[in-house]
């Protein structure tokens, strides 16, 4: 998250923000979701109305933040739900193994740091999803394990410790380096399985 401040004694702010009755006045900016892919043009603007204590606000900034995670909640379904749409748009498959109850801030920054460049989701370390755990290899003494999975080969599992600054250093070095509709060799698969079940109709 970024965070700006206005002094409204140098003149008022952007009418995207709307009207300022006093201030302190804190405002959260997020895209809205009815943006085009390419683009984060539109905002979705909300005011912050709880306590102004340090740890209240920034609980309220973590629930604020987007997420575009991918829950797996039945391990039966994970191929309807994860694989097939990461395939759908030729994008690395990221699965993260938590024993987290909700999904974390650090999650979702990177959900947004990487979206469209891969696919995040998220499986919680629980007696459902066992048979993911033992398929996958996970060490269940760790809170978050992270794993980059191949089309081919065993998964990739970041050794180091679960940060935000880790966890990008270790997606960066897997993740498309551009959204998949500018990507060539991404595109390219896409027309290719495109052309692929177009021949077989």
């Amino acid at each position: 998250m970024k965070i700006a401040y206005w002094d409204t004694a140098q003149g008022n702010p952007p009418r995207l923000f709307g009207q300022i009755k006093g201030t302190p006045t804190i405002k959260f900016v997020v895209p809205s979701k009815k943006n085009k892919r390419t683009s984060n043009k539109k905002k979705s603007i909300s005011a912050y109305n709880g306590e102004r204590k340090a740890a209240e606000m920034v609980s309220y900034a973590k629930n604020m933040m987007p997420n575009h995670i991918v829950k797996i909640k039945d391990p039966k379904k994970i191929k309807d739900t994860f694989f097939d749409k990461a395939d759908k748009y030729a994008l690395p498959k990221v699965l993260l193994f938590t024993k987290a109850k909700t999904t974390q801030a650090v999650t979702k920054a990177l959900s947004t740091e990487f979206r469209r460049r891969a696919l995040i989701a998220t499986v919680k370390l629980s007696k459902v999803n066992i048979d993911l755990v033992k398929q996958y290899k996970v060490n269940t003494k760790e809170n978050n394990v992270l794993m980059v999975v191949p089309d081919e080969g065993e998964p990739i599992v970041m050794t180091k410790k679960f940060s935000m600054k880790n966890c990008k250093k270790f997606l960066d070095e897997h993740a498309l380096k551009k959204p998949y509709f500018e990507d060539e060799a991404a595109m390219a698969k896409i027309a290719a399985r495109d052309g692929a079940e177009k021949a077989e109709l």
